[in-house]
């Protein structure tokens, strides 16, 4: 999804990190706050796994939610049940 298609709750999260890691007053990601260094790795509960290059992730316990954010293979959010995540620096 792009972020116009978010659900509110996870545009406020996108403000939200880019106001405390980008320290920035904008409502949307650029192109400069996608680490080159992160890759995003993803299992879940039923085997199946995911992976995103140049990603960053906004893990939300209170929404029960994980997002992954890609500057060019979109916006993605993630059950945090049954959802195992890791960071992996390049």
């Amino acid at each position: 999804m792009k972020h116009d298609d978010l659900p509110a709750r996870w545009k406020t999260k996108v403000v939200e990190w880019i106001r405390r890691c980008a320290d920035d007053h904008r409502e949307h990601f650029s192109a400069t706050d996608f680490p080159c260094s992160h890759s995003i790795s993803m299992t879940f509960d039923d085997g199946s796994t995911a992976s995103f290059k140049y990603a960053i992730l906004i893990e939300a316990p209170e929404l029960n939610e994980v997002g992954v954010f890609t500057e060019h293979s979109g916006y993605h959010t993630f059950p945090l049940g049954g959802t195992h995540v890791a960071r992996i620096e390049t």
